[in-house]
């Protein structure tokens, strides 16, 4: 159980938190549960199981 709690000791240098920011693609990696195209997509989809 302490083991655990070291989650908690570092520090993310300058470099480390802008390496972090560039992964944000500015867009959501989710669909848009108002859009009604996808919505129809995934009524009309047929997943074979």
């Amino acid at each position: 159980m302490i083991e655990n709690f070291s989650i908690f000791d570092f520090a993310l240098s300058e470099s480390d938190l802008n390496e972090i920011k560039s992964l944000d693609l500015n867009s959501s990696q989710f669909f848009d549960h108002r859009d009604v195209n996808m919505i129809q997509w995934m009524a009309d989809r047929d997943l074979k199981i």
